[in-house]
């Protein structure tokens, strides 16, 4: 029986690529798992810290997706009060759970981020901004003492996204204004030619150093004024 070398050759090859495939995609998956699994207790961290405290007449609370979760806001703001509730990855729908559960503490003041993720994942508008409108319904119903700010979405630096982003920023100023809301544009402030300041981004969504520098700029009179 002849045995047909090149053959043998190619099948070893091809056995060789597939194990490597499969190893790789192995410790993909592990490093993938791995992350998420920080990411799950770096969020239950943040829970536990907010609700091994009391809230008070002082107590500020920062909701939002990374945008919020990245920002500095004790030592930008020099404000002890402020607590962050930023969560990377946070749709709409996602904040508005972490609203119900941040609701209970009837804090005297909230700064809501929320849509840009919506926005990226192509989630559909009227959605998102019907659970914008269950987050204002939620503060008002359940702790209408609460000072709610409302921060517009901030821009890109994708004109796709851009437009989406101005015609979400529009119906909510305008609900804002129809309920006597404080709507905070940050949108016109981090503009730049159109798109978002390139010197504010380090990816074209998220913020550089100047970029919150920028926010905490906007931040500063709402959160020096007395409620």
């Amino acid at each position: 029986m002849t045995v047909n070398k090149k053959l043998i050759y190619k099948w070893v090859f091809v056995i060789s690529i597939a194990l490597n495939i499969i190893t790789v995609g192995y410790f993909i998956d592990r490093k993938i798992l791995f992350a998420y699994r920080r990411q799950h207790q770096f969020e239950q961290q943040k829970w536990q810290v907010l609700f091994s405290t009391k809230s008070d007449n002082q107590e500020i609370i920062f909701i939002g997706t990374s945008l919020t979760e990245g920002f500095a806001l004790r030592s930008s703001l020099n404000n002890v009060h402020l607590k962050n509730m930023g969560f990377g990855g946070a749709e709409n729908k996602d904040i508005l759970t972490n609203l119900e559960r941040i609701i209970k503490r009837k804090p005297p003041r909230i700064f809501l981020e929320a849509g840009i993720n919506d926005i990226r994942d192509g989630r559909d508008s009227s959605l998102m901004y019907n659970d914008f409108v269950a987050m204002c319904a939620l503060v008002k119903k359940n702790s209408p003492a609460t000072k709610l700010y409302v921060q517009s979405v901030l821009p890109t630096l994708s004109n796709k996204f851009n437009a989406k982003i101005k015609a979400y920023n529009g119906k909510v100023a305008a609900y804002c204004r129809l309920n006597q809301l404080s709507y905070i544009d940050m949108y016109n402030y981090f503009i730049q030619d159109g798109r978002l300041n390139a010197l504010a981004t380090i990816d074209g969504i998220h913020l550089t150093p100047y970029g919150y520098y920028l926010w905490k700029k906007q931040l500063e009179p709402y959160i020096s004024i007395s409620k």
